[in-house]
């Protein structure tokens, strides 16, 4: 769909045009895009750009060319030295202009008891919130541990094992050629590396570290022990939080919003909100790309 702005100052036009701020998402309908959207509040260009390995790649391949381009992605499997040094160097003249969530997901910061009891749609006390946020967080634990052992694993063993041959002199032949291949010593390597990854004893490990890690031993799940309110798939508890009982949103008419329209509702009135009830991300974030606004 075309969108025609009126009344639009030059200087606008310079901003907009100059800064943009991609993130994940495709089409009008993603969530991912209208947050971010509304917290800027138009300041930025905001533009949808695909799953995560998609902008981390255009991140690194742009910099060069577009130092005013701006990239956010969702944690997924990147850890917590990489995801700090992202923030603290931004923008990196050397690397990329590159943020990523320090929770899983920008959904996750929505689950925050003290930023979602804000709402103008919540129906029922904090204490309830915070019991209904907990329980269905409880039923997807194991479900999530599981799912970070296997990213871990997939994400480990996509790593640069072996590299290419450069010299043409010692393959002149299909015989030198197979001999450079067979006498590879990575394939071992990694063929043990596999096997080690892979072993179930060592699976299970991981699991139970990673378990430990979102809950700390402590169960049923407690606020303030372990980070499982980080770590668990926000993008599916955070809608089931808001079609319960918790939250109601009507529309002019009086009638009841459902689906996408209230959750849609309900994040765009939390993050229309003082910048000081905000959490803290995201008030580090329209810190730093107002720097860069302003530059």
């Amino acid at each position: 769909m075309i969108r025609i702005n009126k009344g639009i100052h030059p200087e606008e036009i310079r901003q907009n045009g100059r800064h943009v701020l991609f993130v994940e998402g495709r089409g009008n309908d993603s969530l991912d895009p209208q947050m971010v959207e509304e917290l800027f509040n138009g300041k930025i260009r905001i533009e949808p750009l695909g799953a995560s390995f998609s902008v981390k790649s255009v991140a690194e391949a742009l910099h060069p060319f577009h130092p005013t381009y701006y990239f956010l992605i969702d944690r997924d499997h990147h850890d917590d030295d990489f995801i700090n040094k992202c923030w603290d160097n931004f923008p990196d003249e050397n690397t990329h202009n590159l943020l990523i969530w320090k929770y899983r997901e920008i959904e996750n910061y929505f689950l925050e008891p003290d930023y979602l009891v804000c709402s103008d749609f919540l129906k029922v006390t904090k204490e309830v919130l915070k019991k209904k946020i907990k329980q269905l967080c409880q039923e997807r634990l194991y479900l999530d541990a599981a799912n970070h052992v296997i990213v871990s694993i997939r994400e480990e063993l996509k790593r640069n094992w072996i590299n290419k041959f450069t010299n043409p002199s010692h393959f002149e032949t299909r015989e030198q050629a197979v001999g450079k291949l067979r006498a590879a010593n990575e394939f071992e390597t990694f063929k043990s590396s596999v096997a080690a990854k892979v072993d179930l004893d060592d699976v299970e490990r991981r699991f139970d570290h990673i378990l430990n890690k979102m809950a700390k031993g402590i169960e049923p799940l407690e606020f303030g022990t372990g980070k499982w309110l980080e770590m668990i798939q926000g993008k599916k508890v955070l809608p089931r939080v808001v079609h319960s009982e918790c939250f109601k949103v009507s529309d002019l008419e009086g009638n009841q919003l459902q689906g996408n329209a209230k959750v849609n509702q309900i994040v765009k009135n939390l993050l229309k909100k003082d910048i000081s009830k905000q959490p803290h991300d995201f008030r580090e974030l329209k810190d730093l790309i107002d720097k860069r606004l302003l530059s």
